[in-house]
């Protein structure tokens, strides 16, 4: 689910898109907490400022000040990508915070409504990090870090586009030299040892899986080769894991991963001796024609195949010829 301005309202209250960071901090709170709490915090979503927290000491005869500058409107299903931003900005305040089971608790008020109040809750992760949680919504923390630069939000932002607070990350190397091995030993252009290139493949497999549960990839790019390495896996569960990869490729603007989204599913639905749909898998076996069985042909139509760049059922009808007339093999009338 996406939240939004409009779909958050009967779970929380109606204003808050997803975990809006706006806090202030009671004489409940521990000192030495607010202290390291002081100063200006930035969430950036690529390049771009995406709000802006400020925490200041207090004045005398006056409350801490704080607010955070933000987007009016944005939604966002994960708390880690966000579409819909709006160009206009807004300025929040903080009412109070007290702690709640030995968790700092702010509280939101709606200015239009005093009983309308939202809880987060922040922590530090280290001096420069912080995250913040806001209490009943299923989202993950957002992400803040300190500044010392002035920093208002950007407003330029494409309303239809989705935009990741991973969009500054770069593709990582490791992944990259892993899916040129990969490559590299199935174009030598030289007869291929089979047995050999299954135990390699096992390997980078085994290195790939670290990347993704140290959290080491994010591009699209990153896990577009990473769904290439799992689908020459060996198990349904590789098949259905490369098919996971593909799609957060896509999500990330990897159009050129829609390709092997197909084929994973593909090769995912035959693992589980269910027919593919789209036709990508061709098979062979010794003096046997080239077959793509079992395959479903009615439930993809060509004009879907087409926009999903994998050829119609007559190209691969040639391609099956072409694969056989390689191999010397006459297919059967």
């Amino acid at each position: 689910m996406t939240y939004n301005l409009r779909m958050i309202a009967p779970l929380i209250s109606r204003r808050w898109i997803l975990p809006i960071l706006l806090f202030a901090f009671a004489k409940g709170a521990a000192p030495q907490t607010v202290n390291e709490l002081m100063g200006q915090w930035v969430m950036k979503l690529g390049q771009r400022t995406f709000l802006v927290l400020t925490i200041s000491p207090q004045k005398e005869g006056q409350p801490i000040a704080r607010f955070i500058v933000r987007p009016r409107n944005f939604g966002t299903s994960d708390g880690h990508s966000f579409t819909q931003i709006s160009k206009e900005t807004i300025q929040e305040l903080i009412t109070r915070s007290e702690i709640r089971d030995g968790q700092l608790t702010i509280i939101v008020q709606n200015p239009k409504n005093p009983f309308d109040e939202d809880y987060y809750q922040p922590s530090l992760t280290d001096r420069t990090h912080l995250k913040l949680k806001m209490v009943g919504v299923p989202l993950d923390p957002l992400i803040l870090t300190r500044t010392q630069e002035p920093s208002t939000p950007a407003n330029d932002w494409e309303l239809e586009k989705t935009y990741s607070d991973e969009d500054s990350f770069l593709s990582n190397p490791e992944m990259k030299r892993i899916y040129e091995g990969d490559q590299k030993v199935r174009l030598s252009g030289v007869k291929i040892d089979w047995s050999a290139v299954t135990k390699s493949d096992a390997e980078r497999r085994e290195v790939t899986q670290k990347l993704l549960s140290d959290g080491k990839l994010h591009t699209g790019e990153d896990f577009e080769r990473a769904a290439f390495l799992f689908q020459h896996g060996s198990t349904p569960d590789d098949y259905l894991l490369a098919h996971t990869l593909a799609m957060i490729a896509i999500k990330k603007g990897r159009t050129s991963a829609v390709w092997i989204a197909t084929a994973t599913l593909d090769r995912y639905l035959q693992s589980i001796h269910q027919p593919q749909i789209y036709g990508t898998q061709y098979h062979t076996a010794p003096s046997q024609p080239t077959t793509q069985e079992p395959y479903d042909r009615t439930l993809i139509s060509d004009a879907i195949r087409k926009k999903l760049g994998v050829p119609s059922q007559a190209a691969q009808d040639e391609q099956r010829k072409q694969y056989d007339a390689e191999r010397k093999i006459e297919a059967k009338p």
